[in-house]
């Protein structure tokens, strides 16, 4: 078993961020690299957390030598990383969601499965207890019913986010989350519906995304679901999940997933969301690397692939007009 493992990241912004001050406070792990297209930012979070800088992933595993590495990318920039990862065994971490082209996903499936690799993507509400609650109620009691969202602000400037070939859009790139979470309740999507707007944001550089968008789902086990997105409503907004099925229902709000569950004829569970989650998932992660006990990593590679699909599928919606089966 490994004494320490070490970690390379690819990708040095905002959510490596997170992940690094979470894993940086293990002492089992050592922050071995950081890379980036820009050097500077690798820089800047080498000389923060330790590890050396680099601008090429593949300079990176040669030098660095990592035990794994946390994959940190915008949703149109996946690929080689993750094969070339795959080609030389490297365990990895890959943050949500996992891509926005389903041909790339298939080929990293597919290399992920021949090597046997031990993956985890970044869900990191499937870890949370409310959520592991609910889903032991909805295992055997199945949803029938649910509607959630995740309604923010309009964007301040330009960037990678509010555009669409790289980001996705928010369906794809941040509720994602809730997606996600359709999927580890209530089972899997087999259709889907969606339309969107772009009437309201104006004169964003670069901007192309969608304003607000609604989807509506099938349910492989019989239920029906909508969720709602938008990042043009400047008052109010926030983020929740509600679930019902014969004998329960299920609350969940907040970034941090607190929730509120009840069950037929029984008094209302109350459970906090957990304000440590990256550390909580990072640790899993580092456990299964260390041990290669894989069994408590909630989200694989190919289980996260599954939620982009049905987000590519959404996607496909909005400009067909036409209702869009899942991928398998």
């Amino acid at each position: 078993m490994l004494e320490k493992v070490r970690i390379g990241f690819i990708g040095s912004g905002g959510i490596a961020q997170a992940h690094a001050k979470a894993l940086s406070a293990m002492p089992d792990v050592e922050i071995a690299a950081f890379c980036d297209i820009d050097a500077s930012r690798a820089q800047a979070k080498a000389s923060e957390f330790g590890g050396t800088a680099f601008t090429d992933f593949r300079q990176m595993y040669d030098a660095a030598k990592p035990d794994a590495v946390f994959i940190c990318l915008r949703p149109g920039e996946h690929g080689e990383p993750e094969l070339e990862a795959a080609k030389r065994g490297i365990p990895f971490f890959i943050e949500k969601p996992v891509g926005n082209n389903p041909e790339v996903l298939k080929r990293i499936e597919t290399a992920v499965r021949e090597a046997n690799l031990l993956t985890s993507v970044g869900y990191m509400n499937r870890y949370r207890r409310g959520i592991q609650r609910a889903k032991e109620i909805f295992a055997e009691d199945a949803p029938v019913t649910l509607h959630g969202g995740w309604i923010g602000g309009t964007p301040r400037g330009g960037g990678w986010w509010v555009t669409k070939s790289i980001s996705g859009g928010q369906l794809l790139e941040q509720t994602t989350h809730t997606v996600d979470l359709v999927r580890f309740l209530c089972g899997e999507p087999t259709e889907v519906f969606a339309y969107a707007t772009t009437a309201f944001n104006k004169h964003i550089e670069g901007y192309s995304i969608e304003d607000a968008s609604i989807c509506s789902m099938r349910l492989q086990r019989g239920g029906v679901a909508t969720l709602l997105s938008a990042c043009a409503c400047n008052v109010g907004g926030g983020v929740w999940l509600t679930v019902w099925s014969q004998n329960a229902k299920a609350e969940f709000w907040g970034w941090e997933h607190s929730a509120r569950i009840q069950v037929k004829d029984k008094e209302p569970e109350e459970i906090p969301g957990e304000g440590d989650i990256f550390a909580i998932e990072d640790r899993v992660f580092v456990d299964a690397v260390k041990t290669g006990d894989r069994s408590k990593i909630l989200c694989t590679y190919e289980d996260g692939v599954k939620t982009a699909l049905v987000t590519i599928a959404a996607n496909e919606s909005m400009v067909t007009g036409k209702a869009v089966p899942v991928r398998t």
